[in-house]
């Protein structure tokens, strides 16, 4: 039976997210609250770039294409530009994490099940990118190379604290 493009999308996202995961379970060691410093720049924490993906998971996929959040108001801290500091109360990375999973699990359920036409609207949050894309699907797309992107921000910490994952 042919997949759908959400479905292939949702693949994406999934096996995009899954290498992040790899990279955070090489940083099992490592404090997950420190911001971190190299040649002068200051880089932001484990938590704070885990919870941005969460943030970011959650506006792109969901809040996107329905308006609705599936994420916890306080995940708003870590929005696009924001300081890069932890959210009063952050509580622990453990809980993090599964907030994480959780997320990703209600956002991928719901990209599974949007039609062609609903990839087709205009986004909820009037992004537009590069050509003035407006679409559902523009932005879901942008959500699977934001997430790819910051795979190399937690491969960075890695090689910051001598861990090698490759």
């Amino acid at each position: 039976m042919p997949r759908t493009e959400s479905q292939v999308l949702a693949d994406t996202m999934d096996k995009t997210r899954q290498l992040i995961r790899y990279y955070i379970s090489g940083l099992k060691t490592a404090d997950p609250y420190q911001s971190n410093e190299f040649g002068g720049i200051q880089f932001n924490s484990l938590y704070w770039l885990t919870a941005h993906l969460i943030w970011a998971e959650d506006n792109l996929i969901v809040r996107g294409s329905t308006g609705d959040s599936v994420a916890p108001e306080w995940i708003q801290h870590y929005h696009l530009g924001s300081d890069g500091s932890l959210h009063e109360g952050h509580g622990d990375f453990k809980e993090l994490l599964d907030l994480m999973k959780d997320v990703h699990e209600k956002s991928l359920a719901h990209l599974r099940l949007l039609t062609d036409e609903k990839l087709d609207a205009e986004n909820k949050l009037g992004f537009g990118f590069g050509d003035g894309d407006k679409s559902v699907r523009m932005l879901i797309m942008h959500a699977i190379r934001h997430e790819g992107t910051h795979i190399g921000n937690f491969a960075f910490l890695c090689k910051m604290k001598g861990i090698k994952m490759v």
